[in-house]
């Protein structure tokens, strides 16, 4: 049965193919649920780590049980999760538009630096297995395209979070 990870869990031995769902939350549309949702309707033995606090409703029948205590703070948790995803499952970033704006906080700032980290690690080992699609809409995804294209060139930007979700099953179950 698929399992979803949320912050701060720890799971000591996970036995399927981990997607990591990587992508701006705060001022961003729930598309972390939404892919939840397609990513469970297309494969009932994944693991899905998601960064979104809290638990919905609609997933919490998968919330994974385990160590609240292990992980220092969030960041810590995440990159343990992107690091096994990105050798063992797929990295999944998906760049939405900004729903409503903070003025507060720069709109998925560790997304841009995690999606730079990930494009870096590509390009020197490309094992490394991430995904990236965007509705269009998310701030200098021309900038991101380009670096893809230089970092990447093999990896596409999808334009739907279906496709993307569909991409990153493909990766976490290559051999």
């Amino acid at each position: 049965m698929s399992k979803v990870i949320i912050p701060k869990t720890y799971i000591q031995s996970i036995e399927a193919p981990l997607i990591f769902l990587a992508g701006p939350i705060r001022s961003a549309p729930n598309w972390q649920d939404e892919a939840i949702d397609f990513l469970l309707s297309q494969n009932s033995d994944l693991v899905i780590a998601s960064p979104r606090r809290g638990v919905r409703d609609k997933i919490a029948p998968y919330i994974a049980k385990g160590d609240q205590t292990y992980f220092p703070r969030q960041r810590a948790w995440e990159r343990h999760y992107l690091d096994i995803a990105s050798k063992t499952g797929a990295i999944l970033f998906w760049l939405p538009g900004e729903e409503e704006h903070n003025c507060e906080k720069v709109y998925g700032a560790m997304t841009r630096v995690e999606i730079g980290q990930w494009m870096t690690n590509y390009r020197h080992n490309n094992s490394v297995r991430f995904c990236v699609g965007s509705d269009g809409k998310f701030p200098e995804m021309h900038t991101i395209e380009f670096d893809l294209k230089m970092d990447a060139p093999d990896k596409k930007i999808f334009s739907s979070l279906e496709e993307t979700c569909t991409e990153a099953v493909r990766l976490a179950y290559q051999k």
